[in-house]
C-alpha cells in the first residue's frame, strides 16, 4: 500500500480528555495521523492484584477503536508522556512502530 498524501493534524489539548474525544471523532475520516500535545493522563482502571486488595492502578491515555495509539511511557504517574500519536486504522497496513532507538535520543 502506497499512500502519497498523508494528512497529519497536531493539537495541544492541555490534558483535556473531552477535547481528545472530539478531535478523534471528528477527524476519523479526514486525517491519517493525529499528534496530541499534553494528552490527558489519568487512572483508567484497577487491575486485579494478589498483593493489593484494591488492585493495581493503571494510568494512561484512553484507546479508541478507530485509532492506534503510540506513546512512550515508563509506567510512572509522575513521568507521563508529553505527546500521544494516534494513527488511523485504515493506514495500519503501513505497519507503524515505535522506534525507541530513535526516540530516546
Amino acid at each position: 500500500m502506497i499512500k502519497h498524501n498523508l494528512k497529519i493534524f497536531s493539537q495541544n489539548v492541555r490534558k483535556n480528555k473531552t477535547l481528545i474525544d472530539i478531535i478523534l471523532e471528528i477527524q476519523k475520516n479526514n486525517v491519517d495521523i493525529i499528534l496530541i500535545q499534553e494528552p490527558s493522563w489519568a487512572l483508567l482502571r484497577r487491575a486485579p492484584s494478589h498483593i493489593n486488595p484494591e488492585g493495581d492502578s493503571y494510568y494512561g491515555t484512553p484507546n479508541y477503536p478507530e485509532w492506534s495509539l503510540f506513546i512512550q511511557n515508563d509506567g510512572s504517574t509522575e513521568n507521563y508522556p508529553r505527546v500521544a500519536t494516534y494513527i488511523n486504522r485504515h493506514i495500519s497496513k503501513m505497519r507503524f512502530s515505535l522506534r525507541k532507538d530513535l526516540i530516546n535520543h
